[in-house]
């Protein structure tokens, strides 16, 4: 029976994960998309654009997700801080992969794209697509097994005392 409420408990968290992971992407994805259309800094874009989606990740995550595993403490917030940074590392990994090494740039999209849509969606929007997905599997491991990792359960000498 405990098996069946910790495997409830686990499949709501990653619901409300993604919930959350669906309101960072927005964020982010918004931020990135003016920075990027605005100035064309496609990975100052993301690193902007990121933050602003680890900032809002890191209020839903310690306050609704992992709420009964977060401590507020120091070091909770510098391995959120950590997990992020290396999300963020493989996001810009990943763009600078499909952007430079196999060509998905702006001119590619718009070789295939209906035309209503080649100006809003560029190659690097396709690029962050796929990056966003490769950032979210880090991200959601670093986050459960380092930052909001269970609390381990404390026996008292009481109790240890009267299972024996």
């Amino acid at each position: 029976m405990e098996h069946n409420n910790e495997t409830k408990k686990t499949i709501w968290q990653i619901v409300k994960f993604a919930i959350v992971g669906v309101l960072n992407t927005l964020v982010d994805f918004a931020v990135f998309q003016a920075l990027n259309l605005l100035l064309g800094w496609v990975y100052l874009a993301q690193v902007i654009g990121y933050t602003c989606g680890i900032v809002n990740s890191y209020l839903w995550n310690s306050n609704w997700t992992f709420r009964e595993q977060r401590t507020r403490s120091f070091r909770e917030i510098a391995l959120f801080v950590v997990v992020n940074l290396a999300s963020l590392g493989v996001s810009l990994g990943v763009i600078w992969l499909c952007r430079d090494v196999l060509g998905m740039t702006n001119e590619w999209a718009a070789g295939w794209m209906p035309a209503v849509l080649s100006g809003f969606i560029k190659g690097d929007t396709v690029d962050k697509l796929i990056a966003t997905f490769f950032a979210i599997v880090v991200n959601y491991l670093g986050n459960r097994l380092f930052v909001f990792k269970k609390k381990p359960v404390v026996v008292s000498q009481e109790a240890s005392s009267e299972i024996r």
